[in-house]
């Protein structure tokens, strides 16, 4: 658009400028001609009208006019013409004060088609004043045949910058879509996208700070990874020796009530301080990528139940509507995904009063796990902010939890190309309802 509207701005302003230079240039030299033809006709008409005693209607029957001019002769308040078509009175009307005057002069009439010029000459050798009236229409052709060709090429300037306005911004912003799409990449979780190469040196800087910048956020959450992992690890050696050496104290029977609450309140603590180690670690290496088995291709609803009867939960949760019909198929990292589901199952536990009930849907192209309990619900701000790390809802109690499990779950759903998040579909007062989908196996993955 800029291209185009800079290309018309500056074809019409150069066709505007051309035209008008032109124009008087033409006007001025058919201003000349006429002077001169007009001069050499009133000397004619002069010298007949001295010489030979004529009538003036006959001297000017004598002399053959230029093409597309009229010749009038006012003299003794009579008004001749070498044609009746027009009165010379008053295509003369403008000119009359001044050759009345005695002086010669010219000026332009607008009463024809196109205006004609019109030159006035006293005569006062013979008492009468000449006319001549040119009606350029050579000079209006020229004109409009060169106001239509600079009006042609002033659209065909304007059309062709916007070509090339088009082809230019295309090739400009073509990196800059690359940049888009790589960096849609990158958020969404795919570390490994990187610019082309390019020849172009202007781009060649671009395209090399975007990849050295990727390269650098990919070292760095790979740094925090490993020193989040190797963290947890090197704590797990103390944290045995002390989950030991509180069960030997436990087992001591003579320490006397106040020590034992103590130590059974450490014993509470230390086992919530294992939890979120565990949970560390588990989110640890979701960060890195890192799976903990290759992906199978497994049953949505037996992924349930293998969830179900690993975490001590009847199997009848799962719920026999959702049993009718083939079980569809879903391609994942079986322990990571168990372990999420088992996170549902254990916030629907503490946080929600309960599991009631597991569904599982196939819709299009996707498989809907749906874990319901019968808790208060969740409140519509904290329905995305629970899925965050260390995050708990209004409600929440402190010390049930790591506040880790659903930030699993959602580390997992995003690794598998999926998402997951908390709906209030049911009615208010009845328990909420997390929803985990997965596609389908033999899906494209779109990471959320």
């Amino acid at each position: 658009m800029v291209f185009a509207v800079g290309a018309f701005t500056l074809s019409t302003s150069l066709a505007l400028a051309t035209y008008f230079s032109a124009r008087h240039l033409l006007v001025e030299q058919r201003e000349r001609a006429a002077l001169r033809q007009a001069f050499t006709d009133a000397a004619m008409v002069r010298d007949s009208l001295r010489t030979s005693g004529s009538e003036v209607s006959e001297v000017l029957g004598s002399i053959s006019p230029p093409a597309g001019a009229l010749m009038y002769v006012h003299r003794d308040d009579a008004w001749y013409s070498s044609s009746l078509d027009q009165p010379g009175e008053q295509l003369t009307e403008v000119l009359q004060p001044t050759v009345a005057e005695g002086s010669a002069g010219l000026a332009w009439t607008e009463l024809t088609d196109p205006h004609a010029i019109v030159v006035g000459v006293p005569l006062p050798a013979v008492d009468a004043e000449y006319y001549e009236v040119a009606v350029p229409e050579e000079l209006a052709a020229t004109l409009r045949t060169m106001a239509l060709a600079l009006a042609v090429s002033a659209a065909l300037t304007t059309m062709g910058g916007a070509v090339v306005g088009r082809a230019a911004s295309r090739r400009v912003l073509e990196p800059l879509g690359q940049v888009a799409g790589a960096a849609a990449q990158v958020s969404s979780g795919n570390l490994g996208a990187r610019l082309r190469d390019t020849s172009d040196p202007d781009l060649a800087v671009l395209v090399g700070a975007f990849n050295h910048m990727v390269n650098a956020l990919h070292e760095r959450i790979e740094q925090d990874a490993r020193f989040a992992a190797d963290v947890s690890h090197e704590l797990r050696t103390p944290l045995t020796t002390l989950t030991t050496s509180l069960s030997v104290l436990q087992s001591d029977d003579n320490l006397g009530a106040g020590s034992a609450s103590a130590v059974d309140l450490m014993a509470a603590e230390l086992a919530r301080f294992r939890r979120a180690l565990e949970d560390l670690l588990a989110l640890g290496r979701l960060d890195a990528g890192a799976r903990e088995s290759e992906t199978t291709e497994v049953g949505a609803r037996e992924l349930v139940r293998q969830a179900l009867h690993a975490s001590g939960r009847p199997p009848e949760l799962l719920l026999a509507d959702g049993e009718q019909g083939v079980d569809p198929r879903v391609d994942v990292d079986r322990p990571q995904l168990l372990r999420a589901l088992i996170n549902l199952f254990q916030n629907a536990d503490v946080h929600g009063h309960g599991l009631t009930a597991v569904r599982v849907e196939a819709v299009d192209d996707h498989v809907e796990f749906r874990i319901q309990d019968r808790g208060p619900g969740v409140a519509p701000e904290d329905r995305q902010r629970i899925f965050e790390r260390f995050a708990r809802a209004g409600g929440a109690k402190a010390g049930t939890g790591s506040g880790l499990g659903l930030s699993i779950v959602a580390q997992t759903a995003t690794n598998h190309g999926g998402a997951v998040w908390c709906s209030q579909a049911r009615p208010p007062g009845q328990g909420a309802e997390f929803v985990m989908r997965l596609p389908r196996a033999g899906c494209e993955r779109v990471p959320r």
